[in-house]
């Protein structure tokens, strides 16, 4: 099928987005938000109100650049879908869980942002409602993976159960690269259970490594995908 130079062009805008969202989420969370590592959720109510309200503005605004960070989420959400269609020869299920996922991811993003906010917006709230903000925007981010996980499976899936082995849309190492993520994440789930320790959400598992593979795996998801759209998507002429 040939594809005009302008589609092709919106194609590569969403390989880039999957490079710019974390550097989007990253200003509202590590420079505006100052919460890299973040602090530790044994910490009090009066700890954790200080800390909001000494930085407020820049917290508020760090809160506003996570939700904006949705809106550039699409466009990689968007092209991802439409590779998983072309692995799947068509629409099929994995196509259709992925574009649940990212619409779950999305929201997931936006309303970590949004808790974010809803804890600095009134400076006169009690020590205790500020807490139960920013314990619902930390665990929403680092313990909300049923909200995205199967998207590092259906990509794993797309690309190790392709019907192609000489020629498959997205190469297989990316597709074990997808299945380690997923593995990797899952321990993440403890947060709920530990405030202490390395499975607490500033721990070495329940926040360092999946901090990692956060960072690694988006500039590595645009360079994998310019590479499926020059493959499978350009003009062949």
């Amino acid at each position: 099928m040939t594809r005009s130079p302008h589609t092709t062009a919106l194609l590569r805008v969403g390989a880039w987005s999957a490079t710019v969202f974390p550097l989007v989420f990253g200003a509202g969370w590590l420079l505006l938000g100052h919460f890299f590592p973040p602090f530790s959720p044994a910490d009090g109510p009066e700890e954790i109100a200080r800390q909001f309200l000494d930085r407020r503005t820049p917290i508020m605004l760090g809160s506003v650049a996570i939700m904006v960070s949705t809106m550039v989420l699409a466009p990689a959400g968007a092209l991802l879908v439409l590779i998983v269609r072309k692995a799947e020869s068509g629409v099929g299920i994995l196509t259709v869980i992925l574009g649940l996922t990212v619409a779950t991811t999305m929201v997931l993003t936006f309303y970590t942002g949004f808790s974010l906010a809803l804890a600095t917006f009134r400076a006169g709230r009690g020590p205790a409602l500020i807490q139960y903000a920013s314990d619902s925007a930390f665990l929403q981010f680092i313990g909300g993976i049923p909200m995205f996980w199967l998207l590092w499976i259906v990509v794993a899936c797309a690309s190790l159960v392709t019907r192609s082995r000489e020629n498959p849309v997205i190469p297989r190492w990316f597709g074990y690269v997808s299945l380690w993520a997923a593995i990797l994440y899952i321990p993440e789930l403890l947060v709920f259970f530990l405030k202490q320790g390395p499975f607490a959400w500033d721990g070495l598992v329940g926040f360092w490594i999946p901090a990692v593979i956060f960072i690694v795996y988006f500039p590595l998801a645009t360079a994998v995908s310019l590479g499926i759209i020059r493959r499978h998507f350009e003009d062949t002429r």
